[in-house]
């Protein structure tokens, strides 16, 4: 009789994504927000941004579409919150940061992690067919010295995901995941908002 072989699937690494609904608004007023800070900070900030332009962090109160977004989307910070199963009891997780990122056709974000934050986020206000695929890294950097030749990928082999994002797909992850954006090789921006999300003490 042969022994019965379990297979444990551990160490998982999650990526929430959702295909947002009802954002037309939303997604106009974030244009005409970030146009108009390009148009007053033109340089903007140097972080992983190749030929594209980064805004500093955004002022959330002060900024209306960012307010309606993040509204919009607590029920999937929560979910998050959910299925990472942390615990609520003295602690909230809120937005601690923001900003802009607008690649113009040839631009891309080099790899990077966003350090001292718990999950990070993409949010696609204007995707342009051919805008460029999100690429994730497997965070087990031991993975990428030595592995056997596979035949096909699977989740047990896979080094890296990439997503094929459209206009309103909000994508989350744990922030110390490696990740990138290929160049965008449409002839239109490619605009998307970006945000951490960190641990914040209850008030007793």
């Amino acid at each position: 009789m042969k022994k019965k072989i379990e297979l444990l699937k551990k160490f998982a690494t999650p990526i929430w994504l959702c295909q947002l609904n009802g954002v037309t608004k939303i997604n106009r007023d974030f244009l005409n927000f970030f146009y108009e800070l390009k148009k007053k900070d033109p340089k903007g900030i140097q972080k992983s941004n190749m030929l594209g332009w980064h805004s500093n962090f955004i002022d959330i109160p002060k900024s209306e579409p960012h307010m309606n977004f993040f509204r919009k989307i607590a029920p999937n910070i929560e979910r998050v919150a959910n299925d990472m199963c942390w615990s609520k009891k003295t602690y909230n997780y809120k937005i601690s940061n923001t900003w802009g990122i607008i690649n113009p056709p040839g631009a891309c974000n080099q790899s990077h992690i966003h350090s001292n934050n718990l999950i990070s986020a993409a949010y696609y206000v204007k995707f342009p067919k051919n805008g460029g695929r999100f690429v994730a890294e497997d965070p087990r950097e031991c993975s990428l010295y030595y592995h056997a030749n596979c035949e096909r990928v699977n989740s047990l082999n896979e080094q890296q995901v990439a997503i094929q994002p459209k206009t309103g797909l909000l994508a989350m992850f744990p922030s110390y995941v490696k990740h990138w954006v290929e160049p965008n090789r449409s002839k239109e921006d490619r605009l998307i908002i970006s945000f951490n999300i960190d641990k914040h003490p209850r008030k007793l």
